[in-house]
């Protein structure tokens, strides 16, 4: 989970008065209360293909990683400094790029022929794709906690300290350099930017969804995505910790605190809003997005209007991961080890496993019937979902 920096100095004393006793986890902000585990009748089996360890364990508060797949390999890395390069069939490991003394805390993305990664010192890591050796690197103004991408002759990535670098992908060259005012409180965590049709499109943690052009940052449109309210900073946090998720033509964002947005980047405005609110990424299908808000109650709701469908209520206040769309299914890892399999066709929950480590860790890979995603041990799983005979 996306937790707040703690830098407000206020926030820590609220927690302690908030929690008081015996408390369980549950919404930051409010009373702890232990949450209630459902009795699922299991109707699927998995189908463990692979798990290839990549590095150390993951616990609360580190930095969020995922892995990329292109061409029938998977790239992934560690905090503690490790880049791998595996077969996606097997899970056999081509090259590993070992940085010592260094903290991952961004990636992974591919393009180019580059494989990019991201430090807590604020460097940029662009490794070749074939051998894993550095490329380039660059060093920007601070933490860097989203993962760089490419698109083309640009690499767009965005540091902590709410700036927007364009770096050529060639030499790591900046070409150019945005910056936002950040609020006094804001989660920690950025969302990743999304490079198409020539603009670069970047959720700030002022509730705003910027685009800009890619090749020299030039301003084409702000959106506000959420608006901040009330009178305590905590009330008043409107980040836009998603990844904008472009389908078709349309950009589906959500923040922490207000709603999610279709935005149709053709004609520049919003086709439709939903008081679904979330600092996971997003999943999605034909017809379908699928949300896991902040209290832990997964959504379906419709692509083309933004009705909600369905909403399974059963994980509520558990540490659910981000949701994985998988043929019929709908998947959330729980902070208990637990992964839960959800029906797409009226959200009931039709599986319980065990998932072999305490969560999943940032955004999985869906290709085909196959889920790849890193756990909270530092492995690298590959699996699928099977009804029982």
């Amino acid at each position: 989970m996306k937790l707040l920096r703690l830098f407000v100095l206020c926030l820590v004393t609220i927690s302690i008065a908030a929690c008081g006793g015996k408390t369980k986890k549950s919404d930051f902000f409010a009373e702890e209360i232990a949450p209630k585990k459902p009795k699922v009748i299991t109707l699927t089996k998995l189908q463990r293909n692979w798990n290839a360890d990549i590095g150390g364990k993951i616990g609360e508060g580190d930095a969020i990683i995922s892995p990329a797949l292109l061409g029938g390999h998977l790239y992934a890395a560690s905090t503690n400094g490790n880049v791998d390069k595996v077969v996606s069939a097997t899970g056999k490991r081509v090259w590993r790029k070992q940085f010592k003394n260094e903290t991952i805390t961004a990636g992974v993305s591919v393009g180019s022929g580059l494989v990019m990664v991201a430090s807590n010192q604020g460097i940029v890591y662009a490794l070749n794709q074939e051998d894993g050796s550095v490329s380039w690197q660059v060093q920007l103004s601070s933490e860097i906690l989203a993962s760089p991408v490419i698109g083309g002759d640009v690499v767009v990535a965005r540091t902590g300290d709410g700036k927007v670098y364009g770096l050529a992908s060639f030499d790591g060259k900046i070409l150019w350099t945005i910056s936002r005012q950040l609020p006094k409180l804001t989660l920690r965590g950025d969302s990743k930017p999304l490079i198409f049709g020539g603009a670069v499109f970047t959720g700030f943690s002022d509730g705003t969804l910027a685009a800009v052009e890619a090749t020299n940052g030039r301003a084409l449109w702000d959106f506000p995505i959420s608006f901040p309210r009330g009178t305590s900073e905590i009330d008043r946090l409107a980040d836009i910790d998603t990844d904008p998720l472009l389908v078709g033509n349309n950009i589906y964002v959500s923040s922490y605190q207000e709603v999610t947005h279709a935005l149709d980047i053709e004609q520049q405005r919003i086709e439709w809003s939903a008081d679904v609110s979330s600092f996971h990424s997003l999943a999605y299908d034909a017809a379908h997005l699928y949300i896991s808000d902040k209290k832990g109650v997964i959504h379906q709701v419709d692509r083309a209007n933004g009705t909600k469908l369905w909403s399974q209520e059963s994980l509520r206040l558990s540490n659910i991961s981000a949701p994985i769309s998988v043929g019929p299914y709908v998947m959330v890892g729980d902070g208990d080890s637990s992964l839960y399999i959800i029906s797409k066709r009226d959200g009931t929950l039709v599986g319980k496993h065990k998932l072999g480590a305490k969560t999943i860790v940032g955004e999985s890979i869906v290709d085909s019937d196959t889920v790849y995603f890193i756990d909270s041990s530092g492995n690298l799983q590959s699996l699928s979902i099977l009804n029982k005979s």
